[in-house]
């Protein structure tokens, strides 16, 4: 974090704030965890990965270098090491007595690489669900390596946990069950079960037989949950949820999961940290379709490695008496939050033999004290020290200060109390940027901003908030405190799901376009039914915006509850928390194995209608489905938008409200993104000249498209400005006319202009491509253009050797754009828009360009190319 800013909003007058004394001592002895790490890149068959060995390579260097794990205890296989035998192997190898682990030694299991899920082999038919598994490097249907199915991962953990106790924790960077697309999206961790063996009958037989008889009992149940659920032998780190795809970034060849979890393990002391709180802490992954990493096990709430592994060194901080209380010699500026809790230790030197006096919780937090609660202590000496415990609440709200705002913010002792943790309902931790769940900064205007983490809201451009239809905020506490108190509760809401889930697995949710069926029901109200296929694709649904069209939602229930049913509407650009109306009914609204259609199907429900304001081209609404065993009362959470003129002070304590006493409950959310125009005709997009200082800006404006009525000398569209803070990473521009003429059937072109070299932050930036042109074309006499004849323009990823690169068939990669139009006139024209989706850009490297050339082909054909540029977004 900045303490810089975050000093300026405290203490305004820049004094220099004294340095406080943290005792760092060496832990000593080496510790006692032992790692199987592997990663698996290049695979026999099946299509290779990217960051699964950076993966492994990074996960491994925390051991041996942030926590000190001595090199001998640690088994690492990347690529052709990681065979399906030697896998095994080396789990077998943990749970051999007398192999120097001794029990309750805290073991790590690291997997990245591909998962997935098929068919259960033929003798275990009686269970109703596939069977999850991973792939091992040699997996191939013409050999006996098949994938490592669950039961036998599970079996194997099980036999460790026998023999060495049950701290034991698997990490899983892969998608582990069906990922839910049509069509499995490019980057993800698995494969599918056409692309994989099938499982033989007694497959891994001598691996089952050697597990106790209760392990072998839950083998046979009709649905068994062996690796996830509330299992007693292990705790489960896993990169996505049931039906999600574990992502990996191109770019900076590693996996999204595995590089925010070792971002987190190294800025938080390990054995004050458990794993629930771990996965809750984790800032919201940047990934193209949801992915929401998760944590099961019935030691869930245990600390990492139950609390045995230190680090290479512990940190105590003395603790010194006030007429008040008792204060711990640091605060605010050491990442310090209201609620952490600190073990009282009578030295400052790490000894067995000195267990915690007592446990004692942070009150309150000042720049560099903290004040403790409960310092009734008997028996407490006069000098003593605090160690870490716990971090704190999930609640709190991770933030970043930009300096930017600092030095804007208008002075108030408000910014102090709301560091010190003294504002009733926001409790705030001050983070990095990669970090931090919202970052809060000015635009050019010196107006305050607040950037949200949210994957679909920064995918669309529309994540720094207030949007151009809202007040703006000047930087004042006042006004800030309250949007920062809003957005707490609606991330928060947003992102709650219960400890356990117990329904996830069986509901699904699905969303259709409806259409009149013209007949009307009693109470006059029109008859709709789905027109079309479900729209839910991944947890997203893309739509049109236009009150001409009717939606509704369909909640199936495949499982064996009467369950109640709420949803309720976030609202991306406000953001506000809504109730929808979903049944009048003391009785659960949706019976075992039936459905409860929404919007539809019923003479009181009216459908959703989506429309977006006349200057705005995009907006996102999550509609998140709470699913219980009792009434559920969701209307709790109603929020107003903090934006508007209304402050928003949400009610206390709403999710222990939510829920009659010991319900089973989940949550569900599908994101409803909504557009002016349909995803491949969305405009060009010129960037507004004042986004915020230091993230991505709001929403651009569409650039109008200029007359069409003849001139001689048409003004040209304006260009986009490239640089920091515009919207647009960059882009590449003609710096004078190209005439290119074709006097024969052959092609003849020319190159017109170059972007820039491209960085790894711009590649990982860029969303999209469009070349627009101000040109005309000359017809030959009778000709009409065909694929053999016409004037157009081509663009080209030029590699490092100043050559169109190549694709894995030798093909160039060069890529039509669009026709010069047949005028006399010059006009301006867009050309095709390359998505993410798009080849072209699947073979970038840092240092590529795109070059785009005019071409004409054919005799006769004249392409005349006045202006252009591309321009990305």
């Amino acid at each position: 974090m900045s303490l810089a800013s975050i000093q300026k909003l405290i203490d305004p007058s820049g004094q220099k704030w004294p340095t406080v004394e943290i005792i760092t001592r060496p832990t000593g002895a080496k510790p006692p965890l032992h790692a199987l790490v592997i990663g698996i890149n290049k695979y026999k068959e099946n299509v290779h990965l990217v960051g699964a060995v950076p993966d492994a390579l990074a996960f491994k260097s925390y051991l041996t270098d942030d926590l000190r794990v001595p090199e001998e205890q640690i088994t690492l296989l990347v690529d052709e090491q990681a065979t399906r035998a030697n896998i095994i192997e080396a789990l077998q190898n943990i749970g051999r007595p007398d192999n120097g682990i001794s029990r309750d030694d805290p073991i790590v299991i690291y997997y990245a690489g591909h998962g997935g899920q098929v068919d259960p082999p033929p003798d275990k038919t009686a269970n109703t669900l596939p069977v999850q598994c991973i792939i091992p490097q040699d997996t191939s249907k013409e050999s006996d390596a098949v994938p490592i199915p669950d039961f036998t991962i599970g079996a194997l953990v099980h036999c460790i946990a026998q023999e060495k106790g049950n701290n034991i924790t698997v990490i899983f960077d892969c998608c582990h069950s069906t990922v839910g697309s049509r069509n499995i999206p490019e980057n993800v961790r698995f494969v599918d079960k056409a692309d994989l063996p099938k499982l033989p009958s007694s497959l891994d037989e001598d691996i089952i037989q050697a597990t106790s008889s209760d392990f072998q009992d839950v083998l046979n149940l009709p649905s068994p949950e062996i690796l996830f659920g509330d299992q007693d032998s292990h705790v489960t780190l896993a990169a996505c949820g049931y039906g999600e795809a574990a992502f990996e970034d191109t770019v900076e060849k590693r996996g999204y999961f595995s590089s925010a979890l070792l971002k987190l393990l190294r800025s938080v002391q390990i054995d004050s940290l458990s794993y629930r709180r771990c996965i809750q802490r984790l800032p919201q992954l940047l990934t193209r379709q949801p992915q929401n990493p998760v944590c099961e096990g019935k030691h869930a709430d245990r600390m990492f490695f139950n609390a045995r592994v230190q680090g290479p060194s512990a940190c105590y901080i003395p603790i010194k008496p006030d007429a008040d209380g008792l204060y711990l010699q640091a605060g605010l500026v050491h990442g310090i939050t209201p609620g952490a809790t600190y073990d009282i230790h009578a030295s400052d030197v790490p000894d067995p033999s000195d267990p915690p006096l007592a446990t004692l919780e942070v009150h309150s937090v000042e720049p560099f004290v903290s004040h403790l609660k409960g310092t009734d202590v008997p028996n407490l000496p006069t000098v003593c020290y605090g160690r870490q415990a716990d971090y704190g609440p999930s609640r709190t709200l991770d933030i970043h200060i930009t300096q930017e705002f600092a030095d804007e913010a208008v002075p108030s002792d408000v910014w102090a109390r709301l560091f010190r943790g003294s504002l009733h309902e926001l409790v705030v931790r001050p983070v990095e940027p990669e970090l931090a769940s919202v970052i809060v900064s000015v635009n050019s205007k010196k107006e305050t901003t607040f950037t949200l983490k949210n994957p679909v809201l920064v995918e669309h451009r529309i994540e720094t908030l207030p949007s151009p239809d809202y007040p703006t905020i000047p930087p004042e506490a006042e006004r800030v405190i309250p949007v920062l108190t809003s957005l707490s509760q609606w991330d928060w809401h947003l992102r709650h799901t219960p400890d356990v889930r117990p329904f996830h697995k069986m509901i699904d949710i699905e969303f259709y376009q409806l259409q009149m069926t013209g007949e009307y029901t009693d109470e006059g109200n029109p008859v709709l039914v789905p027109e079309g296929n479900n729209l839910n694709a991944d947890g997203v649904a893309d739509i049109i915006a236009n009150l001409e069209n009717y939606y509704g939602f369909k909640v199936v229930n495949r499982s064996r509850e009467n369950l109640y049913v709420s949803m309720v509407d976030f609202s991306g650009q406000c953001p506000s928390i809504r109730e929808h109306p979903v049944a009048d009914t003391p009785n659960p609204t949706i019976p075992a194995n039936a459905s409860l259609t929404i919007g539809y199907g019923s003479g009181e429900q009216m459908p959703l209608m989506f429309a977006l304001n006349d200057d705005q081209d995009i907006d996102v609404n999550f509609f998140k489905f709470f699913v219980s065993s009792h009434p559920i009362n969701s209307g709790l959470l109603e929020q107003g938008s903090p934006f508007g003129d209304e402050r928003c002070d949400p009610p206390e304590s709403k999710m222990k409200e939510l829920f009659e006493k010991d319900a089973l409950w989940d949550a569900l959310t599908i994101s409803v993104v909504q557009r002016a125009h349909p995803k491949e005709e969305d405009p060009v997009r010129i960037p507004p000249p004042d986004s915020t200082t230091t993230e991505p800006p709001a929403e651009p404006e569409p650039t109008t498209e200029p007359t069409t009525e003849p001139t001689p000398a048409p003004a040209p569209d304006p260009d986009p400005a490239a640089g920091p803070g515009t919207g647009i990473p960059f882009t590449g521009r003609s710096e004078e006319p190209l005439q290119v003429q074709a006097r024969s059937a052959a092609v003849v072109n020319g190159a017109w202009f170059r972007t820039p070299a491209l960085t790894k932050e711009l590649i990982a930036s860029i969303r999209g491509m469009m070349l627009r042109t101000f040109s005309k074309q000359q017809v030959p006499a009778g000709a009409t253009e065909t694929e053999q004849t016409g004037a157009y323009y081509e663009i080209s990823v030029i590699g490092n050797d100043d050559l169109p690169k190549l694709l894995s068939d030798e093909t160039e990669m060069i890529y039509r754009s669009h026709s010069a139009p047949s005028d006399s006139e010059y006009k301006w024209e867009n050309g095709v828009a390359f998505d993410e989706s798009h080849e072209l850009w699947s073979k970038l490297e840092p240092g590529d360009c795109f070059e785009v050339m005019v071409v004409a082909r054919g005799r006769g054909w004249v392409n005349d190319a006045d202006r252009g540029h591309l321009v990305f977004w």
